[in-house]
């Protein structure tokens, strides 16, 4: 082999590599946007299981001062008894947003958008909105979509 040989198969070793690292990026960005079907998934803090049709979430699987992600909506129980709802896709470019912390802020971890946990509005980062609210209702011991 020679050095000339040597050097294309580096060449081309690096070009694979960065390509790989590419693909790899684009396929961790694209999780992102893959909705959940079930309350409590990613990061949610409550337990997966299955739910009847049109249930947005257990209110028992829905913490306090926190929420949920389920089908594409953020469940949240800000004080204990009051529920809302937001379209949990970022209006900035649709990547889920998550749960509150504990000051009440939702983020969307795409591009660090911020938004309030009270009423959805934006409070700072590329979304030019704040999170659309969802009609919802607590029917027995589930939250449902009014």
């Amino acid at each position: 082999m020679t050095l000339q040989d040597m050097e294309q198969l580096g060449r081309r070793a690096v070009l694979a590599g960065a390509g790989c690292g590419v693909l790899a990026l684009l396929g961790a960005c694209a999780t992102q946007v893959t909705p959940s079907a079930q309350a409590g998934g990613e990061g949610g803090g409550g337990q997966q299981t299955a739910l009847p049709e049109g249930t947005l979430a257990k209110v028992a699987d829905v913490p306090v001062g926190g929420g949920v992600l389920s089908g594409g909506v953020l469940v949240l129980q800000l004080t204990p008894g009051q529920f809302t709802a937001f379209d949990a896709a970022c209006p900035h470019q649709g990547i889920r947003v998550s749960p509150p912390d504990s000051s009440g802020v939702i983020t969307c971890h795409g591009h660090n958008s911020h938004f309030k946990a009270a009423d959805g509005s934006v409070l700072d980062g590329p979304a030019p909105s704040g999170l659309t609210a969802v009609a919802i209702k607590v029917s027995g011991d589930e939250v449902v979509r009014a």
